[in-house]
């Protein structure tokens, strides 16, 4: 049928566009990072298909304005059924936002950071680095987050995964 709109489906988004690929947006590289934070403990599955409710109630992962949100829109964001609301989650997202203007600020851009200047390190090395920089960025999430934009591969993420969690070899698997 010309002209019919396809519904959006936030798997196959997810798979085809974002697993294994290197982001070039700042504000996308943090979105991605965010949305890992929000998966902790639940199902990837379950978070993608809130990414438009996470992108409206998080102004489009705008880094500026998430480092600028005060306590209403803390409120706010614990309040919106359509995103998953942990205020521990969410204070993370903001805390991590204002990290990410300092490395702008320091390096020009977050991907220049994550990309070139972390470019060599190990997975342990980048790891511990991130997990200084970032809250909620345990040994598993950043793991994940490392694979999911395409910094570290699947094998070197499979290589580190802690006994007992799956090997990947697609964004499907994940899902």
């Amino acid at each position: 049928m010309v002209g019919k709109k396809h519904p959006f489906d936030p798997e196959q988004w997810y798979a085809e566009t974002i697993w294994g690929n290197q982001i070039v947006n700042d504000d996308a590289l943090f979105e991605i990072m965010s949305l890992q934070i929000f998966q902790a403990g639940l199902s990837w599955s379950m978070v993608v298909k809130k990414v438009h409710a996470f992108r409206h109630a998080f102004r489009n992962w705008d880094i500026n304005i998430v480092a600028n949100f005060r306590n209403e829109d803390i409120q706010r964001l614990c309040s919106d059924q359509g995103i998953i609301r942990n205020k521990l989650k969410i204070e993370a997202t903001i805390h991590n936002a204002k990290k990410v203007l300092d490395l702008q600020e320091e390096y020009g851009s977050f991907t220049h950071w994550f990309y070139n200047v972390l470019e060599g390190e190990t997975y342990p090395s980048l790891q511990k680095i991130i997990s200084t920089h970032f809250k909620f960025m345990g040994p598993e999430l950043c793991r994940m987050w490392l694979m999911a934009v395409g910094r570290i591969s699947l094998e070197e993420g499979n290589k580190y995964r802690p006994s007992g969690a799956p090997k990947y070899g697609n964004a499907l698997e994940v899902l």
